[in-house]
């Protein structure tokens, strides 16, 4: 399977104009083949492939002399992007492709990566096993080699595990980091101490499971929402493009890149914690995009990151040879996870209370358990207590 490290890089200055430069050129290069694509097709009532479009950027480097100071990878890589973005809004994940804008395009792949040994046949008809570097390599000082930048030193603050395949150079704010994509095996041979747990998610509580275990809300965005207010209010009264201006723009991008960092840690270590703890994991299949149009839980919804966090817990689970698996949520809150019976309730009402069975429990608990007991079913898996 594939898995993505994320280690901190440390250009100097001139390497930072250069990529600066380079993620400019990539930017315009896939608003380019936005609007060739969108003319072609008014034009022709059909589409514009990627092969076409790579073909015509190969022409174009003969002309433009500055597509030739870009790596070949990230260049055609624009359009794999475009590519996916279409396919994206096709399948109904996405809305339709956009143009780039500077804080829009912010990273550069190098889909091949290392060096690899091939065999070379010269002129003589001898053939010759040498090895070819790609454009982005580790030398021998374990620093990350890029072709028309030179070396740039990489903060492996963790073991690299894994073969390689395509790394990623990502702005952030004012710093840049290198996302390794790595091929790796499952691990199947794991013992777990408990074998399934269901979990409701929620935005009192972030999570509960059916053993009871609740896991609180650290709501990051709300603990920082007066400090950001003040300084985008501050942003707003500056002269856009001044100095000031600028040196306010990235206190704020300081801010969100902190709430989000914050945000990060948190679902990692909660999902690496349930992947290691239960084998089988049990969620609800929540419609995420529906949900986030009720302006009154919108906010609330994103800050709690569901969505990332269902994600993580996906491919953590699959990593130690676990499995998540995704139940229908409907009635998970209503029914009675005692006897079955269905008992109706608005949101507002927080605690569950049966009259058939005489079970009063937490309204999320409740909904954990019959998520747990209705993934057990689909696998037909019996309770273990």
């Amino acid at each position: 399977m594939r898995m993505n490290y994320k280690y901190e890089v440390f250009p100097n200055k001139e390497q930072i104009q250069t990529l600066d430069s380079w993620l400019s050129i990539c930017r315009q290069q896939y608003n380019s083949a936005l609007l060739d694509k969108q003319r072609f097709y008014q034009k022709n009532k059909t589409g514009l492939s990627r092969t076409q479009l790579q073909k015509q950027q190969k022409a174009d480097k003969q002309k433009i002399p500055l597509l030739k100071t870009v790596p070949s990878q990230p260049l055609q890589e624009v359009f794999f992007r475009l590519e996916r973005a279409y396919k994206n809004f096709f399948e109904g994940r996405a809305r339709y492709p956009k143009i780039k804008k500077y804080k829009d395009y912010n990273s550069l792949t190098f889909t091949q990566f290392g060096v690899e040994k091939r065999h070379v046949k010269k002129k003589t008809g001898e053939v010759k096993v040498s090895a070819v570097r790609h454009a982005a390599s580790l030398d021998e000082n374990n620093h990350l080699l890029i072709s028309k930048l030179g070396t740039v030193y990489v903060n492996f603050h963790r073991p690299l595990e894994g073969k390689v395949k395509q790394v990623t150079i990502k702005r952030q704010g004012h710093r840049w980091f290198a996302i390794f994509s790595v091929e790796r095996h499952v691990n199947e041979t794991v013992e777990f101490p408990v074998q399934s747990t269901g979990i409701d998610v929620g935005i009192q509580k972030f999570a509960v499971l059916s053993d009871g275990t609740t896991v609180e809300n650290p709501k990051f965005l709300l603990k920082e929402e007066k400090k950001l207010q003040r300084a985008q209010k501050k942003l707003s009264r500056m002269k856009k493009g001044s100095n000031n201006w600028k040196k306010q723009l990235q206190k704020v991008q300081q801010l969100h890149i902190k709430i989000a960092n914050q945000r990060r840690d948190f679902l990692h270590k909660l999902s690496f914690r349930l992947s290691k703890t239960y084998q089988f994991v049990f969620v609800e299949d929540l419609m995420i995009r529906n949900m986030v149009k009720n302006r009154h839980l919108a906010k609330s919804i994103h800050d709690a990151g569901w969505g990332a966090f269902g994600n993580m817990l996906a491919y953590k689970c699959n990593n130690n040879g676990g499995k998540l698996v995704s139940i229908k949520p409907h009635y998970t809150s209503q029914d009675c996870s005692g006897c079955d019976e269905r008992v109706k309730k608005s949101l507002s009402v927080r605690t569950h209370v049966c009259k058939s069975c005489g079970a009063i429990l937490d309204r999320d608990h409740n909904a954990a358990i019959n998520i747990e007991k209705a993934g057990l079913a689909f696998l037909g898996l019996c309770p273990t207590a």
